[in-house]
């Protein structure tokens, strides 16, 4: 046991960011046994501190530090709903990082297979033929240059994160590995830590309590501009159906505003018509959005949160204008053929 866990089991009050942050690097590099890593998560959940952003912050910092990485120096963009809102809907980020791809937005997509839902964001993309496994960092990075969507499995890109699999089972609560904002770590292994580093992102959360936990989380991990979303009904992105919370982090301030539909030009739909089906049923109605052939309730979605996602990249000035850049994104193909560029280069 280092010494540093020895302290803060013998005097809790020892544990701050920093202590926080070398024993997750301990953990992260293999150097703990379960029950020590067990031990640090309950000391974690007990003192309430796995909901303090400093602390989410500093665990998010060592993860960051044991992921494979990407050396890239470009201006990337992350859209990601976190998961755990229970309603099962499309697709939508996923849809909406392709639809901004073909905007003209730089987009690092850090996401992994379902969790609670039929259909995560990587289950959609093997399903329309991309070999996510094989987008290895080399991969990526050449990816990211030659095109504008990329999708970097999160499983693939936290492999210590298996140290703390067994004893976040076994404790059977939740502690900060799965709160990342309750539950980011479980669904996508989140915007904390994406590895590409992006310092735009629109990131959904489910639950208005979380929102600004993960704003000030976000902005002590260096990210620069982002809307942190939750609809009111309790969905984990921009909602089709009444208003939804934000938390926008610009120029080091964060403010708390309210959206709805008509504020981007569009009309409200209920939140049934935009639910989701398996892999295969996703993967049809992406290609029928892509295709440019679908309309209604599921569209208007995505041109929701593909507006946010250019807004927030400062590619729109205004979310009406996002909707309009979306739309044309779609209709000349240029979506599409995003798709198609990063589904060709998978195929090692």
């Amino acid at each position: 046991m280092t010494s540093q866990l020895k302290q803060v089991f013998s005097n809790p009050a020892y544990l701050t960011p920093e202590i926080a942050n070398e024993i997750a690097n301990e953990i992260m590099d293999g150097h703990l046994t379960s029950a020590q890593i067990g031990g640090f998560l309950i000391t974690m959940k007990l003192l309430g501190k796995e909901t303090q952003p400093p602390y989410i912050a500093s665990i998010a910092k060592a993860m960051k530090k044991a992921s494979l990485k990407i050396d890239i120096d470009l201006p990337l963009v992350d859209i990601v709903g976190t998961g755990g809102d229970g309603q099962d809907t499309f697709n939508v980020s996923t849809a909406a990082s392709i639809v901004a791809a073909g905007a003209g937005c730089k987009i690092a997509k850090h996401g992994s297979r379902a969790s609670s839902s039929a259909c995560g964001s990587a289950d959609v993309l093997e399903t329309l033929g991309c070999k996510l496994e094989n987008v290895t960092p080399d991969v990526a990075t050449k990816i990211i240059k030659e095109s504008n969507f990329c999708f970097l499995f999160a499983q693939l890109y936290h492999p210590a994160m298996k140290a703390v699999a067994g004893p976040r089972r076994e404790l059977g609560v939740r502690t900060i590995f799965n709160l990342y904002i309750l539950y980011l770590l479980t669904f996508s292994l989140g915007p904390l830590t994406n590895p590409a580093n992006p310092k735009r992102m629109v990131v959904g959360v489910f639950s208005k309590d979380i929102g600004m936990i993960m704003a000030k989380s976000l902005q002590l991990v260096g990210v620069e501009r982002a809307w942190v979303v939750c609809g009111a009904i309790g969905l984990d992105e921009i909602s089709p159906e009444g208003s939804t919370n934000v938390w926008e982090l610009e120029n080091n301030t964060i403010i708390e505003k309210v959206v709805s539909p008509k504020d981007f030009g569009l009309p409200e739909h209920p939140l049934s018509a935009v639910r989701g089906g398996n892999a295969e049923a996703n993967a049809s109605t992406m290609n029928q959005l892509l295709d440019g052939t679908l309309s209604g309730p599921v569209l208007d979605f995505v041109l929701l949160n593909s507006a946010a996602v250019l807004y927030i990249a400062g590619l729109a000035k205004s979310l009406p204008e996002g909707v309009a850049l979306a739309r044309q994104s779609i209709t000349s193909g240029k979506a599409k053929a995003e798709l198609l560029k990063f589904a060709k280069l998978t195929q090692l």
